[in-house]
C-alpha cells in the first residue's frame, strides 16, 4: 500500500477513533496518548498509513498541551509507529520488526475456510453459511424442472441472465421501495462472481479501492489478486464506542474520498460482515453525496439485507435510494440468505453499466446455469416464508452464541447485531491467531481478526458465525474456552515490548 492510499484525518476524527480516555489510566499523559494511538491501529480503528493531524491541531482537539502531543508523536516515531517528513506531516505505519503477524491467508478455499481437511468431530465456526430452509429447495427445483423443456428448445445462453429472473429480481427491489427495471439487473454465479466482475471492469491495476476494516476477507483477496490498492476505513469494535450500532464515520469517509479519490468503494451497510453493524439513513446519504463529488463508484454489498432478525423494525432505505443512478452499484445474492449451494447473485446499476459488465462477463463466462436461474425466479416469486425461517434461525443462533460466550468467557466483548450471520468478538489481548491454531487442535475452526483486514492488525478480534446448530455452537465455544488461556499465554509470551 502506498502512503497516499489513505487520508489525513482531522483532530476531531482522531478523537472519535481513539474513544474515551480510560478512567483508570495512569502514567505520563504523553505515554497514554501514544498507547491509545497504537491500540487504535492494532484494533483497526485507524488505518495504517493514515496521516495524523498536526501537533497544534491535536492538542486543541484533545485539550492537551502541545508539549504532550509532541512527546507522544516522538515516542511513536522512535518506536517505529510514525513516519514524519518535513512538509508532509506524520503518517502511521507498522514497525518493521516485532510487529503483529501479517496474517493474510491464502487466496481461495484454504484462506477462506482456515485449515484444509476436516474431521468428523470438527465444528466449523469460520464460515457464515446457513443450511437451506426446509422444503424450499425441493419446491423450487420441482417448479424449475417443469419449466425446463421450454428453455431446452433454445441455445441456453443468456449473458445478462434469464429474462424471467432479471424481472423477478427487479420486482424484488421495486416491492421494497426502490423502483427497478430488468435492464438494471445482471445475473451472476453468486455474489463473489458479481464482485470480481465489477472490480475487473470498473477499475484497473493500481487503482485504490476503499474498504471497511474489518471487511469480508474473500473480497479483500480479490482486490489483492487484481493488484488494486485496498484503502481501509476503520470501524470501531465492541466496547470502543458508546453507540456501536453505527460505527461508520461519514466525515472520515468523505475526507478520504476527497483526498485519495478511490476508483471504487466496497461497503457492506446492511449487517456488515463481520461486525453485523447497520448503517443509518443519514450516513448513507452522506456517503453517496461524497462519492458523487469524488467520482467514486460505490459497490454496495446487500447479501444479508433480506435476513434481519424478527422484530428488528424498519430498515434504512437501500443505498441506491440516495443515488441519481450513476454512483451506486448494488450486489445481491441468494447464497447467504437462502443456501450457499444456490449460486445465484446479481448486480443492480445503471443500464449502461450493466451492458459493460455483461460484455466483460461473456469473455470468461458465457452464461449461468438455466436450471438454477429458474429455481431462483420461483423462489423470488414467493420468498417470505423461507426468508422468515432463515431470519429466525439466525436470531436463535445469535442468542445461543451470545449466551454461551457470556457464561464461558464474560471478559470477551461481543457485538449485538440485529441481523446478519456473525458476532465480532473483542478478546482481552492480541492472541486471535494463536487461538485459531489452538482451536484447530481441539476440532474447531475459527477465523482470527487479521484475516479481515489488509495490514495484519486486529489480533484482538475474532469473527464467530452463528449459522451452526445450537449444540455445535455451545460445544464449539466450550472447546474454545478450554484452550483460550493457553493461547493467550503463548501469544503474549513472545510479543515484543512495544505492544504493552
Amino acid at each position: 500500500m502506498t502512503p497516499e492510499s489513505t487520508a489525513r484525518i482531522s483532530a476531531a476524527t482522531l478523537a472519535r477513533r481513539l474513544g474515551p480516555e480510560p478512567v483508570d489510566a495512569a502514567g505520563p499523559a504523553y505515554r497514554l496518548l501514544a498507547h491509545r494511538i497504537r491500540s487504535a491501529v492494532l484494533d483497526g480503528r485507524l488505518a495504517v498509513t493514515s496521516g495524523l493531524p498536526s501537533e497544534r491541531d491535536l492538542a486543541s482537539g484533545l485539550q492537551l498541551s502541545r508539549t504532550t502531543v509532541a512527546a507522544a508523536y516522538t515516542l511513536l516515531r522512535d518506536e517505529g509507529w510514525l513516519d514524519s517528513r518535513r512538509g508532509s506531516g506524520s503518517r502511521l505505519r507498522l514497525p518493521e520488526t516485532g510487529g503483529p503477524p501479517r496474517t493474510t491467508g491464502d487466496i481461495g478455499p484454504a484462506g477462506l475456510f482456515g485449515y484444509p481437511g476436516s474431521t468428523g468431530d470438527e465444528i466449523d465456526l469460520s464460515v457464515a453459511s446457513l443450511p437451506a430452509p426446509e422444503g424450499t429447495l425441493e419446491r423450487i427445483a420441482a417448479a424449475a424442472v417443469a419449466d425446463l423443456p421450454a428453455y431446452a428448445a433454445g441455445g441456453g445462453y443468456a449473458p445478462f441472465g434469464l429474462p424471467v429472473l432479471r424481472q423477478a429480481i427487479a420486482d424484488h427491489y421495486s416491492a421494497a421501495g426502490l423502483a427497478t427495471t430488468a435492464e438494471q439487473i445482471l445475473v451472476t454465479n453468486g455474489g463473489q462472481h458479481a464482485f470480481t466482475l465489477a472490480l475487473q471492469e470498473l477499475s484497473v491495476p493500481g487503482d485504490r479501492v476503499m474498504i471497511e476494516c474489518p471487511t469480508y476477507p474473500v473480497a479483500l483477496d480479490a482486490i489483492r489478486a487484481a493488484r488494486r490498492i485496498p484503502g481501509p476505513i476503520g470501524l470501531p469494535g465492541p466496547g470502543q464506542l458508546e453507540d456501536t450500532s453505527a460505527p461508520w464515520d461519514a466525515d472520515l469517509i468523505a475526507a478520504t474520498m476527497r483526498q485519495t479519490a478511490p476508483r471504487l468503494a466496497y461497503l457492506i451497510p446492511d449487517f456488515q460482515n463481520p461486525t453485523g453493524a447497520l448503517m443509518d439513513g443519514p450516513t448513507r446519504a452522506r456517503i453517496v453525496e461524497a462519492a458523487q463529488a469524488s467520482n467514486t463508484i460505490l459497490l454496495i454489498d446487500e447479501s444479508f439485507r433480506d435476513v434481519p432478525f424478527p422484530g428488528h423494525g424498519a430498515l434504512p432505505p437501500r443505498m441506491g435510494s440516495f443515488d441519481d443512478g450513476h454512483r451506486v452499484l448494488t450486489l445481491g445474492s441468494l447464497s447467504k440468505s437462502v443456501w450457499g449451494g444456490l449460486r445465484i447473485g446479481w448486480l443492480r446499476g445503471a443500464p449502461a453499466v450493466i451492458n459493460r459488465l455483461a460484455a466483460t462477463r461473456a469473455l470468461g463466462d458465457m452464461s449461468g446455469p438455466v436450471l438454477e436461474q429458474l429455481m431462483a425466479a420461483h423462489f423470488l416469486a414467493d420468498p417470505t416464508a423461507a426468508l422468515d425461517q432463515q431470519s429466525r434461525r439466525l436470531a436463535d443462533g445469535a442468542a445461543v452464541l451470545t449466551a454461551e460466550l457470556a457464561a464461558a468467557r464474560p471478559e470477551w466483548k461481543v457485538s449485538h447485531p440485529r441481523g446478519g450471520a456473525s458476532l465480532w468478538v473483542a478478546l482481552p489481548g492480541p492472541f486471535a491467531t494463536e487461538l485459531a491454531r489452538s482451536a484447530h487442535a481441539v476440532g474447531v475452526r475459527i477465523a482470527p481478526g487479521p484475516r479481515f483486514g489488509p495490514d495484519g492488525t486486529m489480533e484482538s478480534y475474532l469473527r464467530l458465525p452463528f449459522t451452526q446448530p445450537a449444540d455445535k455452537l455451545v460445544s464449539g465455544i466450550r472447546r474454545l474456552s478450554a484452550v483460550a488461556d493457553r493461547a493467550a499465554a503463548a501469544r503474549l509470551s513472545d510479543v515484543p515490548g512495544w505492544l504493552t
